[in-house]
């Protein structure tokens, strides 16, 4: 069999189980230096900005159009980590899809910031965990590389690396 059984979580009656390629499989990590951000997907980005600055007194950055990820975004600063939150700007963009599935927005990705991009890219390919760009590293608005690992490989959960 050429997966192995990482992990099997079992949550009120059903089963979740993580397989980890063992072909693929060679020792790797991700180390991590901090938490990035929360990613938030929206419907309305004016309106959850708002929502951030009067409900909570959030500071909120101007927003900001990123051409590549066909989304608008604006971070809530929150001490030492940000809210992202992104709204799709047309029908092919991936949080689009997530809006469809999701009418009122939530939780899309959590980022994780580690010291160097490429180096944690190769450790997540040893470890086996699937990056969603393939073997190219993605850039973000701001020039950084990163990258998207598989959620079918962590739990569940969309993570970024920056």
């Amino acid at each position: 069999m050429p997966f192995m059984k990482l992990l099997t979580i079992h949550n009120k009656g059903t089963e979740q189980v993580v397989m980890v390629d063992k072909k693929k499989r060679k020792g790797g990590s991700v180390p991590v230096s901090s938490l990035g951000h929360v990613a938030i997907a929206v419907p309305d980005l004016d309106i959850a900005m708002n929502f951030y600055k009067e409900h909570f007194g959030c500071e909120v950055s101007e927003p900001v159009v990123v051409d590549t990820q066909l989304i608008r975004m604006a971070y809530v600063h929150l001490g030492d980590t940000n809210l992202e939150l992104m709204e799709p700007i047309g029908e092919e963009s991936p949080i689009s899809k997530f809006i469809e599935r999701n009418p009122n927005g939530g939780i899309h990705h959590i980022c994780l910031r580690v010291p160097e991009v490429s180096k944690a890219a190769d450790g997540a390919r040893r470890a086996g965990l699937r990056i969603l760009s393939g073997e190219e590293l993605a850039k973000g608005y701001e020039g950084q590389d990163l990258f998207f690992l598989h959620p079918k490989d962590t739990f569940g959960t969309l993570i970024e690396i920056e």
